[in-house]
C-alpha cells in the first residue's frame, strides 16, 4: 500500500469516524432530550389531571352537602327536592336510607334490601356525622339495590377479548354521602348517591381539553385521558383501529404489576391500543386506601417522533457537510504531502537505473518536503561522486585479477606438471621397494626391511599428496564435470577404491570391513565417486590407530577407531587445505584437500557430506547421492 493511500485511508477512517461519533452522541443526546421533555409533560399533566379529579369530587361533594340543607325524613317535599338536586348536581344515583340501611326515598327497587351501610367506606364516614365523598367500586349487587337491573345492566363494562369476574361486573362511581339529623342532632339518615365513571366519555373528554385542548394529528388527539376500573378501560378518549373508543380493554401487564399491586405511578413509552404514547399512571384508591382503578394520561408519540427526525435532519446535515469538507480538505493535505514523494520516488528510480542527469523538480509546500528535496540532490552528487571511484577502483580490481588469474592459472599448470611427474617416479619407488621387502634380489636383514617399508609408507603419502594435487588442478580448471551414467556401486566404485588403498591399510597393520550391496546401481560418475571414496578411505588409514579397525558402509561411510575430532575441528574438515594439528597428527603428511576434494565431487552428484566422532575413540566421514539424477 502506498503512502498515499495509506494517508487516505486513515483520513477517511478519522473523519468517518469523527464524523459518526458526533452524529450518534447527538442524535442520542437529542432523542434522549426529546424523551425527558415528553415524559415531564405527561407527569406534569397527570398532576393536573389527578388535581383535576379530586377537586371535582370535593365540588361535588360541597355542593350535595349544600343542597342537603333542612331536608328531614318524612316530609312532603322530600323526594321533590331529591330529583332536582338528582338533575342539578348531574348525578346517576341519589337515594335516602336510615341509619340501617333500610330504603326510604331515591330509585330503590321495590322489597330492595338494606343499604350494606358497613361495607360501604363513604357511607360509614356519613354515618359517623361527616360529609363523604370518594371513588368506590360498586359491585352487581349493590347496583341492583340501588337503581335495580336497569342500572346494574347499564353500568357493566364488557372486556374485549374476554372478561374478569372481578372487574366486569362492577362500575366505578364518585360516591358522596351526607348525615341526615333529627331535632336533637341525631344521624336518623343518609342522603347519598354518585356520578357514574363507567363510560363518562364527558369526563375524560373535559379533562384532555383542559390539558391538551383538542387538537388532532393524523386523526388521533394529542392526548388522551383514561378512567380504569381495575386493569379494565371504562372511560376513554383513546379510540382504536375502528375510530370508537377503546372501552373494555386492558392496561399492559407491566402496568398492572406495578400501579394495582405495588400502587406506585408508572411513567414511560407505551403501546397504547394501536400507537406509542408517552405514558402516565397512577393508582385511584377508595376511601379505605383500597385500589381499585388507575387514572391514565398519555402524550402521543408521533408528533415528537416527527420533531425528532426534523431536529436530527437538521443537526446531522451540518455534520455531513462538515464531514465531507473534512475529506476534501484531508484529500488535499494528502496530495500536497504525498506528490513530492512520488517526484522523488521516481528520481530515485531514474538515479538506480544508472541516470545521474536526474531534474529534481520538486515544489517544497512544507519544511520537511524542501529539507528531504535538498537531502536528495546532495545524494545524487555522492552518488555520482561514488560512482566514478567505483568505476576507477573496478578498472584496477579488474586489471589485478586478470593478473592474479594468469598467475593461478600458471601456479596450477606448474602444480599439475610437477606432480605428473612426481607421480611415476614414486610408483617405480614402491615397486623397487617391494621387490626387495619381498626378498626378490636377495635375502635383506630385518633392519633394511622395517627401513625400507617405512620408505614406502612415505611414498603411498606423497602418492596420496600428489594423487590429491592432480584432482586440485584439475578442479581449479574445471576439468572435473560429472558425467554420469548407471554403474554398479560396488564393482566400480568401492571394490576399485578398496584395493587403490589396501596396501596402505596393510601398512599400518590395519583391518578394513567392507559392507555394501552387491547389486545397487546408481547414476553417477564412477571416476568422481572413486575419487571422493578413495579420500574417505585413505584419510581413515592415516588418521586410524594403528592396527585398528576400519568399516566402509553405505549410505557411504568409512568408519575407523582413532582419536577422532572435537566438534569445533568438524566444522571445518571439509575445508581446502585443512588439516587437523595436534600431538597425534603432527607427524601425518597431508595436503589437505582429501575431504575438501570429497566434497566438491559428491556435491557434483547433488549430495552431501560429513562427518561424525567421539573423541579420543573413533571416526566416521560418510557422503549421501541420489539413487537416480533428478
Amino acid at each position: 500500500m502506498s503512502i498515499r493511500s495509506a494517508l487516505i485511508l486513515v483520513m477517511a477512517v478519522l473523519v468517518t469516524a469523527a464524523t459518526t461519533i458526533l452524529g450518534v452522541v447527538g442524535a442520542s443526546s437529542i432523542n434522549r432530550s426529546i424523551f425527558r421533555e415528553a415524559q415531564s409533560r405527561v407527569d406534569h399533566d397527570l398532576d393536573v389531571v389527578s388535581t383535576n379529579y379530586r377537586q371535582q369530587i370535593q365540588l361535588l361533594s360541597d355542593r350535595l352537602g349544600y343542597r342537603a340543607t333542612g331536608i328531614r325524613t318524612g316530609e312532603s317535599d322530600t323526594a321533590a327536592r331529591m330529583q332536582e338536586m338528582k338533575r342539578a348536581l348531574h348525578l346517576g344515583v341519589l337515594n335516602l336510607c336510615d341509619a340501617t340501611g333500610g330504603p326510604l326515598i331515591g330509585s330503590f327497587r321495590d322489597g330492595a334490601a338494606k343499604v350494606p351501610i358497613n361495607e360501604d367506606p363513604v357511607l360509614r364516614q356519613a354515618l359517623a356525622g361527616k360529609v363523604a365523598s370518594g371513588t368506590v367500586a360498586l359491585d352487581a349487587e349493590r347496583l341492583e339495590i340501588e337503581g335495580g337491573p336497569a342500572l346494574r345492566n347499564a353500568m357493566l363494562v364488557g372486556a374485549a377479548g374476554g372478561s374478569s369476574e372481578s372487574d366486569t361486573t362492577k362500575a366505578l362511581f364518585w360516591w358522596f354521602a351526607t348525615p341526615i339529623r333529627d331535632s336533637s342532632d341525631r344521624v336518623v339518615a343518609l342522603l347519598y348517591g354518585g356520578r357514574a365513571l363507567s363510560f363518562n366519555h364527558e369526563l375524560v373528554d373535559e379533562m384532555r381539553d383542559l390539558v391538551f385542548g383538542a387538537g388532532l394529528y393524523n386523526q388521533k388527539p394529542l392526548g388522551t385521558v383514561t378512567i380504569f376500573l381495575g386493569s379494565l378501560r371504562v372511560a376513554t378518549n383513546v379510540r382504536g383501529p375502528d375510530r370508537t373508543r377503546a372501552v373494555g380493554t386492558r392496561a399492559s401487564s407491566e402496568v398492572q404489576r406495578k400501579v394495582l399491586l405495588d400502587g406506585q405511578r408508572w411513567s414511560d413509552r407505551a403501546w397504547v391500543v394501536d400507537a406509542w404514547y408517552f405514558s402516565g399512571y397512577e393508582p385511584i384508591a377508595d376511601p379505605d386506601g383500597k385500589i381499585i382503578g388507575m387514572l391514565y394520561v398519555g402524550l402521543l408519540e408521533a408528533p415528537y417522533a416527527q420533531l425528532r427526525r426534523t431536529l436530527m435532519l437538521r443537526f446531522l446535515a451540518p455534520v455531513v457537510v462538515i464531514g465531507v469538507l473534512a475529506v476534501l480538505a484531508a484529500l488535499v493535505l494528502v496530495r500536497r504531502i504525498t506528490r513530492p514523494l512520488w517526484v522523488l520516488g521516481k528520481a530515485a528510480e531514474r538515479l538506480t537505473r544508472g541516470d545521474q542527469q536526474v531534474e529534481l523538480n520538486v515544489k517544497a509546500t512544507y519544511t520537511e518536503i524542501k529539507q528531504l528535496a535538498k537531502t536528495f540532490t546532495e545524494m545524487e552528487r555522492a552518488i555520482a561522486d561514488r560512482d566514478r571511484q567505483v568505476w576507477q577502483q573496478n578498472e584496477t580490481l579488474a586489471e589485478t585479477n586478470e593478473k592474479l588469474q594468469r598467475a593461478n592459472s600458471n601456479y596450477m599448470k606448474m602444480l599439475g606438471f610437477i606432480t605428473h611427474e612426481m607421480k611415476n617416479p614414486l610408483a617405480v619407488i614402491q615397486t623397487i621397494i617391494d621387490v626387495i621387502v619381498e626378498n626378490l634380489l636377495g635375502e635383506v636383514p630385518d633392519k633394511v626391511k622395517q627401513s625400507l617399508i617405512r620408505i614406502k609408507r612415505n611414498c603411498e603419502e606423497m602418492t596420496d599428496m600428489v594423487k590429491n594435487y592432480l584432482d586440485l588442478s584439475r578442479a581449479e580448471r574445471g576439468e572435473l564435470v560429472p558425467t554420469k551414467t548407471r554403474i554398479a556401486f560396488r564393482q566400480e566404485v568401492v571394490d576399485p577404491c578398496v584395493m587403490h588403498v589396501g596396501p596402505l591399510f596393510e601398512s599400518r597393520g590395519m583391518k578394513l570391513e567392507v559392507s555394501s550391496p552387491d547389486d545397487l546401481e546408481i547414476e553417477g560418475d564412477g571416476e568422481l565417486l572413486r575419487i571422493a571414496l578413495s579420500n574417505y578411505l585413505t584419510n581413515a588409514a592415516k588418521y586410524g590407530r594403528e592396527g585398528g579397525l576400519a568399516r566402509l558402509q553405505v549410505t557411504v561411510c568409512v568408519w575407523n577407531e582413532g582419536i577422532g575430532f572435537s566438534e569445533a575441528e568438524g566444522q571445518v574438515l571439509f575445508n581446502k587445505f585443512s588439516r587437523i594439528r595436534n600431538e597425534n597428527t603432527r607427524n601425518k603428511r597431508g595436503s589437505g584437500m582429501g575431504l575438501f576434494l570429497s566434497r566438491e565431487m559428491v556435491a557434483l552428484h547433488g549430495g552431501r557430506t560429513w562427518g561424525e566422532s567421539e573423541q579420543g575413540k573413533w571416526a566416521r566421514f560418510c557422503f549421501t547421492i541420489p539413487k537416480s539424477a533428478g
